[in-house]
């Protein structure tokens, strides 16, 4: 009898971790992750997209906020907001001169947990390498 017990105890628990997430993990933080997409304005090269949608949360958490970082050298055209943590997952930026940039993103889950920090550079403009005769 104590064995049934028992076992019914850890399905019990068994389902339970399946169905609220594992208690004795915790909830854990969201990855960000975003891509750099260029000559997404044919009439200015300066302009780009950085795309995190591929941010992500291991316990299935909504991302709830986009944490932009970079310098005072680049504008905000979209979407059209007062800080560079926004709600959606795309922002296009321009810059004013061409260069190398670092662009740091962070982003919230809806528990408000922070992931690390993940970089990428941006060029601009984006000049593609072609062969070489």
């Amino acid at each position: 009898m104590n064995t049934r017990r028992w076992l019914a105890a850890c399905l019990l628990i068994l389902a339970l971790a399946a169905l609220t997430g594992c208690f004795l993990l915790g909830n854990r933080e969201p990855e960000a992750a975003f891509v750099v997409t260029y000559d997404v304005d044919p009439a200015n090269p300066l302009v780009v997209d950085l795309d995190a949608s591929a941010s992500s949360d291991p316990d299935g958490d909504e991302i709830v906020a986009y944490s932009w970082v970079f310098g005072d050298d680049v504008t905000i055209i979209t979407p059209m907001e007062t800080t560079k943590t926004v709600s959606e997952p795309v922002l296009r930026v321009r810059y004013d001169v061409e260069g190398v940039y670092t662009v740091t993103l962070l982003v919230r889950d809806s528990l408000g947990n922070s992931s690390l920090p993940v970089m990428h550079t941006v060029m601009v403009p984006n000049v593609p390498v072609g062969p070489t005769e």
